[in-house]
């Protein structure tokens, strides 16, 4: 995988793929430091040198950093900054920084107008949750500056606060239109609230290659509310059906034991026994779980987050008429349904890996019978 091998004498538990794939994040990383001035190199070493010495994850820094490079360059083109690339920017010119001009850059993200080749005029709009993130990075820069002595005052802290309105539902599954899911899934076709359901003439001409491999996929999803990149980093050997678990890889590299599904242990040895490829792998994905199909000659590798992405929405956006439905939510549907049986937000936070019960508790359903329960027994007359 370009051009990286792992050292024989690799001591780390940490499966070669995950190793891999962060070695070609530091490698995005150290462009963007390449191009970036001299402070904001030293924050982004803060934040990320190497496992051992960092303040976030890998992908964390590297989104970070490319949000304060389109910081800088809009002060730049809105001439609060007066040089001719970010590369130059100094202390001095942070300081030159006010709450005023953050704001309206912030403010700017929010909707923006652009024009087409054509002539018209194209509106672009980002949601809060984009622009919070925004005002996230730069604060936190802001916030290093000030601590490291490189600014005498902190403007962010003026910022005006982001409000995202009422906190939406969570959006997930019902329990018959995850059935429907699996149902398309496995045999290209379902029925869901007396509608039917079907994969296009040219989905079905792929399916029934890889039909067992995205039935396998989807229950991963379903019944482990696994993150998208933790399914795409599952290996042969993670899997121990004889114990009945498998191993994962969390943020903050931490290794957890998943107990297996019945659901999911039949789907496994479907895909693995009759369709999980054998030959023609590409070197260094030899012990992945799951492959993208052969196309143009081209060896099996392995499935790509991306790829899973789509794979995802190809079942059950069809199902829920929602485009909105990622891995992501099928992980929500997993959550919500552990704590409608469980009762246990505690349980279901560890199985979640969330840091506190606040993320859980979000998954958290309204009692919807007993809200119907009270409006028809409350009576004032």
């Amino acid at each position: 995988m370009k051009g990286f091998r792992i050292s024989e004498k690799n001591r780390s538990d940490i499966p070669e793929n995950i190793l891999i794939e962060r070695a070609l994040l530091k490698e995005k990383l150290d462009i963007i430091k390449a191009g970036s001035p001299q402070l904001l190199r030293k924050y982004i070493n803060h934040l990320y040198r190497n496992e051992s010495a960092r303040s976030v994850n890998i992908n964390t820094a590297v989104k970070y950093a490319r949000e304060i490079q389109a910081f800088l360059k809009g002060m730049i083109e809105r001439n609060v900054i007066d040089k001719g690339d970010i590369i130059h920017i100094d202390a001095k010119d942070m300081e030159d920084i006010y709450s005023e001009d953050i704001q309206d850059y912030i403010d700017s993200c929010g909707s923006y107008v652009q024009h087409a080749k054509g002539g018209e005029k194209v509106i672009f709009t980002n949601s809060t949750k984009t622009l919070s993130l925004k005002q996230t990075c730069i604060k936190s820069f802001f916030t290093w500056l000030y601590k490291n002595n490189y600014v005498e005052k902190n403007e962010t802290e003026k910022l005006r606060k982001i409000l995202s309105g009422d906190s939406q539902s969570v959006l997930t599954l019902s329990d018959e239109e995850v059935k429907a899911v699996l149902e398309l899934a496995s045999t290209g076709e379902c029925s869901v609230y007396g509608r039917c359901v079907s994969l296009s003439r040219k989905e079905l001409e792929n399916h029934s290659a890889t039909r067992l491999r995205d039935i396998a996929i989807l229950s991963m999803f379903i019944y482990h509310g696994l993150r998208i990149s933790e399914l795409q980093h599952l290996n042969l050997s993670s899997l121990n059906f004889e114990k009945g678990y498998f191993e994962i890889f969390r943020k903050r590299n931490k290794k957890k034991m998943m107990y297996f599904s019945r659901h999911t242990v039949a789907a496994l040895k479907n895909y693995m026994e009759y369709e999980r490829p054998r030959e023609n792998i590409k070197p260094g994905s030899e012990d992945a779980l799951f492959f993208s199909s052969l196309r143009n000659g081209r060896s099996h590798s392995r499935l790509s987050v991306e790829q899973i992405r789509k794979l995802v929405k190809k079942y059950a956006c069809k199902v829920s008429m929602n485009s909105k439905i990622s891995p992501h939510k099928l992980r929500a549907t997993f959550a919500t349904k552990s704590l409608e049986i469980t009762g246990n937000i505690f349980t279901v936070q560890q199985i979640l890996d969330h840091s506190s019960t606040a993320t859980t508790q979000k998954y958290l359903k309204d009692n919807e019978r007993a809200k119907r329960e009270v409006s028809e027994l409350i009576n004032y007359e």
